[in-house]
């Protein structure tokens, strides 16, 4: 069945089963290796397809595939983002833990890597749409849930302080975070919110 896909200011495309499966590996393999490590090779051999039939799904190369990829990617967090802070209930700290275990539920994003590395080997225009992208994902919602619940100024450093926690827990290696991840998550937002409150 094919669908129209669209995102942020991307002109909407006809998204088939096929070109769902190329994209899917796509963002898979540049989340985790970054632009630089991932070659349109290795996503033809994840799919197991010839490099030439890539092509024909990736018409505009490897930038092209890794923009949409990562703008598809960057939608799927603003929604569920933006879902789990509306189910976390009135309350900051409720929101944040609900925010927080469906950022954990996701293979990590590593925004370092994609801000220093990723970002500047790509189009200058390309870049700034990802930026933009990222910004109405990631910091917009947690922005507006922090100037919701506390007046302080510069809500926005609060969300980035907040994305930076969660996805330091995320990429944690096992040894490293012996209790469940959404625990120490939990805890870390409660001395935030206690701090904030205080």
């Amino acid at each position: 069945m094919n669908r129209a896909l669209c995102y942020y200011q991307v002109k909407c495309v006809e998204v088939t089963a096929a070109r769902e499966r190329v994209l899917a590996a796509a963002e898979q393999l540049f989340s985790a290796h970054g632009y630089a490590a991932v070659t349109l090779r290795d996503i033809a051999e994840a799919l197991d397809i010839k490099q030439a039939s890539l092509y024909y799904h990736a018409p505009g190369g490897k930038e092209a595939l890794f923009v949409e990829a990562t703008l598809r990617g960057l939608e799927r967090h603003r929604a569920g983002l933006e879902a789990a802070l509306r189910t976390g209930g009135p309350d900051l700290s409720g929101q944040l833990k609900a925010a927080a275990r469906w950022m954990l539920s996701q293979p990590p994003m590593d925004f370092n890597r994609m801000m220093r590395s990723d970002m500047p080997a790509i189009s200058a225009e390309e870049a700034a749409r990802i930026r933009a992208a990222a910004d109405e994902a990631l910091l917009t919602p947690l922005e507006a849930a922090f100037e919701a619940a506390v007046s302080r100024p510069h809500a926005v450093y609060l969300a980035g302080a907040f994305l930076a926690v969660v996805s330091a827990i995320h990429m944690l290696p096992e040894a490293f975070a012996p209790p469940p991840r959404e625990e120490m998550a939990d805890y870390l937002i409660d001395v935030l919110v206690r701090g904030l409150a205080s």
